[in-house]
């Protein structure tokens, strides 16, 4: 089952980000990819071992995805861990396998979807000023959408 996401018409991504500029980054040793408009995250590092990328705009917007190992029973804690980032929780989905927590910390606005496949935890964070939620809104939408990992990847 895949979780809600805002329902924001794809139509209203902002002209900087068409859906033609942008770019997939595939992570090879443990199988996941996401979508990003590559005019808006021009700075990007990606781990050494492959397993994480961090987006960066210029004006202060982030985007990390990643995966990392997790054998616990339930997803309580990390779920737990998001929301206590927040000052304001907006938004809390939540499956067997995945959670999604959105809301605000002071001037910024954040982001996360977490699915876990097999023992992998592959999730996703954006944080950008509270400011430009016009501007990024739609873009989280899509990112959240573009998140693929392969079911027998694992």
């Amino acid at each position: 089952m895949s979780p809600p996401v805002l329902a924001l018409a794809v139509s209203l991504v902002p002209a900087g980000a068409r859906a033609d500029e942008w770019a997939t980054w595939r992570s090879e040793p443990f199988p996941f990819s996401v979508c990003y408009p590559a005019d808006v995250f021009q700075q990007r590092r990606v781990s050494d071992t492959g397993h994480a990328i961090v987006l960066e705009s210029k004006d202060s917007a982030q985007l990390i995805a990643g995966s990392i190992d997790y054998t616990r029973e339930t997803l309580a804690e990390p779920l737990r861990i998001e929301q206590e980032r927040l000052t304001h929780v907006a938004l809390v989905g939540r499956g067997e396998n995945w959670f999604v927590v959105s809301g605000t910390r002071v001037d910024q606005a954040l982001y996360t979807k977490a699915v876990r496949v097999g023992d992998r935890l592959i999730a996703l964070r954006f944080r950008y000023p509270e400011s430009l939620a016009a501007k990024y809104a739609p873009i989280v939408e899509r990112v959240a959408e573009c998140l693929k990992v392969p079911e027998d990847a694992y």
